[in-house]
């Protein structure tokens, strides 16, 4: 199969990153020491080798960019100080803006300033259209967040068809990324792709399907391949990279399924809105798991931002601030309303959290199909269609 040499590429790529793998000499350190490159996933030394030269379709389509946790162990015995695996981020970020078609993705990784001024119109717009969209008191619509003093504030047919109508964007936006993946890679692939090791037998076409769907399913339940990393060893359990990733990942999860079991137990069930579940109800038990589980995630993720103690956290982009902190303030906001339901009065700091709880749980919504949070749908998706890991 033939490649595409573009010299400009390797430039394109550092806006993504801070990384400088031009001083690199493809001594192969970093894939020996790397304990993810196994067999024939040898990286980062490959996909340096791709930017170097430019083979732009080949990076894209290449399986070891979404096999690497950017464990570390490569940057912290490059003898160039070139840090691959920050490279390897980079490429990743860079992936994920080509796949969006909207050009938005490619802005957060790459501009402060439209970053600062895409968030703060989001913000703008969705205040306003919830105070001013429908008034609760005169229509007679059901009121969210209703306490003794105030007789209501915001509509929830105004916060449910904002909600819909984003999470349709954001719908439209991942699909619209995966079908240019999907393609992307299906031009990229070589048509030997999928055949055994040498002297074996290829399996069959069903068969590899299906080892390669339970590899991905047991790679994102239990996140085997980054508790590999040798430096997630090195940390308790708890505060561990693997765990805290863990905890991220399924805690939006699991808030995405309490927030769709909320949404149906309204629209089926004779149900105020605003009024205080039971602790026990399934949406409630869920969200408040989750909820936790992804506060505790973001939290120490901010932490070892901040505190850098090792090579991944010493660089970090403002779109990979933007998500940790939205998700976190949205979390936290969500848990201080629940509180301020129960108050024997209503205050305005209450409604004020509740109206940031809410610009801010839309705005998390817009930003999944756009930020560090798409990698939960284009990893996965990419090590499925090149048929899985190798350690069947």
């Amino acid at each position: 199969m033939s490649t595409r040499v573009d010299p400009t590429f390797l430039g394109e790529i550092r806006k993504f990153g801070a990384f400088d793998v031009s001083a690199c000499f493809n001594c192969g350190n970093c894939t020996a020491v790397c304990p993810l490159s196994v067999g024939s996933d040898s990286f980062p030394r490959k996909m340096i080798r791709y930017a170097q030269i430019g083979a732009r379709d080949r990076l894209v389509a290449s399986k070891e960019m979404w096999l690497c946790y950017y464990c570390g162990e490569c940057s912290d015995t490059c003898p160039r100080q070139a840090e691959p695996g920050e490279f390897m981020a980079s490429a990743r970020r860079y992936a994920i803006a080509s796949f969006d078609p909207t050009g938005i993705s490619r802005l957060l990784y790459t501009s402060k300033l439209f970053t600062a001024v895409f968030m703060l119109a989001l913000s703008v717009v969705f205040a306003l259209v919830l105070l001013i969209g429908e008034n609760p008191m005169e229509s007679g619509s059901p009121v969210l967040f209703q306490m003794d003093e105030i007789s209501g504030f915001l509509s929830f047919h105004v916060i449910h068809n904002l909600g819909l109508a984003m999470i349709a964007v954001a719908v439209v936006a991942a699909v619209a990324g995966v079908a240019r993946m999907v393609w992307r890679l299906s031009r990229a692939l070589s048509p030997a792709q999928g055949q055994g090791e040498k002297g074996q037998e290829s399996p069959r076409p069903a068969e590899r399907l299906i080892r390669a769907v339970k590899s991905v399913i047991l790679e994102l339940v239990a996140q085997k391949r980054y508790r590999d990393c040798e430096t997630e060893q090195k940390a308790p359990w708890y505060r561990s990279r693997w765990f805290i990733h863990w905890s991220i990942m399924w805690g939006v999860i699991g808030l995405a399924v309490a927030t769709g079991i909320d949404y149906l137990w309204l629209m089926v069930a004779d149900k105020i809105p605003g009024q205080p579940d039971p602790f026990w109800y399934p949406g409630r038990l869920i969200g408040t798991v989750a909820g936790l589980l992804a506060l505790y995630g973001t939290a120490f993720a901010m932490l070892s931002r901040i505190k850098k103690p090792d090579k991944y956290s010493s660089h970090s982009l403002l779109s990979d601030w933007l998500f940790l902190w939205i998700l976190f303030l949205t979390i936290l906001t969500g848990f201080l309303v629940e509180l301020a339901v129960y108050l024997p009065t209503g205050t305005i700091w209450g409604y004020v959290l509740f109206l940031v709880h809410v610009v801010l749980g839309m705005e998390l919504i817009v930003l999944l199909p756009f930020t560090k949070f798409a990698h939960s749908v284009y990893r996965p998706l990419a090590l499925l269609i090149h048929g899985g890991y190798h350690q069947y």
